[in-house]
């Protein structure tokens, strides 16, 4: 009972972390403006449950692993800003398939930075991954250079989520999980409102239909769809919880021909099944 209430809860992950490309697009504002109000709307939301147990555990951090915490956020709102930029560019599962490659550049930092050392297999996924990736580059050359702007985007996206990932490596045993979020998000927004000056994009006074599409992302995907993901990690194992997340791309794609009328290319759709297979058979060797 316990694992199959861990599966429902992924489901709804999934789904929860699959509308946020369509909220983002539906916003119709500055890239740097969606980033940040989604993330600083969501550290709000959880502010009152993670202050007590943040204000207990930062004095008991060392130096190095408070300038970690910093880090991690600061490249979760880099991941932000650019993700988000490039749904502006690319299509929805262009965006989608390659920020979704962030596993695979988490392999690469933890052999580089860690020096951890990466199977015959996992070698094998990343040829696969990135002839998967040129393909979706392909397919949106009949786009222009402005298509090809959105793919670099996702993928500059999809390296720093997994900076995010590799530096906070750890932090998590050293924080309570509310404590982790929240010292991570308000650095992220912070990074975000910074970024947001220097490029004088405003950040508030939006009509109340783009808040309220502000509002939706930081709940709906961000409180809820990474929430969730975080309690079915107590019930499943990762790369179980990893394979279910690769409905994410499928999932949006159908969202964004639902509701925008567009439809991948071929291209792009062999370049996702591409990227796809490399990220199971990464995920499918970690369980093994």
């Amino acid at each position: 009972m316990r694992a199959e209430r861990g599966y429902g809860l992924l489901l709804l992950a999934v789904a929860c972390v699959s509308v946020g490309s369509i909220f983002v697009r539906l916003a119709q504002a500055p890239a740097l403006a969606v980033a940040f109000n989604r993330i600083f709307l969501a550290s709000v939301v959880v502010t009152p449950f993670a202050v007590p147990s943040l204000a207990r555990a930062w004095p008991a951090l060392s130096a190095r692993r408070r300038l970690l915490l910093l880090a991690s956020g600061v490249s979760l709102g880099v991941h932000f800003a650019t993700w988000i930029a490039s749904l502006a560019y690319t299509t929805v599962a262009a965006s989608v398939l390659l920020v979704n490659t962030a596993p695979l550049f988490t392999l690469v930092f933890s052999w580089w930075l860690l020096g951890e050392r990466a199977s015959n297999a996992v070698l094998i996924a990343m040829a696969v991954a990135l002839t998967g990736a040129a393909l979706i580059a392909a397919g949106d050359w009949d786009g222009g250079t402005a298509s090809l702007t959105g793919d670099v985007l996702a993928m500059a996206g999809a390296v720093t989520l997994s900076l995010y990932h590799v530096i906070g490596r750890g932090l998590r045993d050293a924080l309570p999980l509310s404590a982790y979020v929240l010292g991570v998000w308000a650095t992220a927004a912070a990074t975000l409102a910074a970024l947001a000056a220097a490029a004088r994009v405003p950040v508030f006074g939006y009509p109340l239909r783009t808040f309220a599409l502000f509002l939706a992302l930081a709940v709906v995907p961000t409180v809820f769809g990474h929430g969730l993901v975080n309690r079915s990690l107590r019930r499943i194992p990762a790369p179980t919880v990893g394979l279910f997340l690769l409905g994410e791309p499928i999932a949006a794609s159908v969202l964004a021909y639902t509701v925008f009328g567009e439809m991948p290319s071929r291209l792009t759709i062999a370049g996702g099944v591409l990227v796809l297979a490399a990220l199971a058979l990464v995920l499918r060797g970690e369980a093994a």
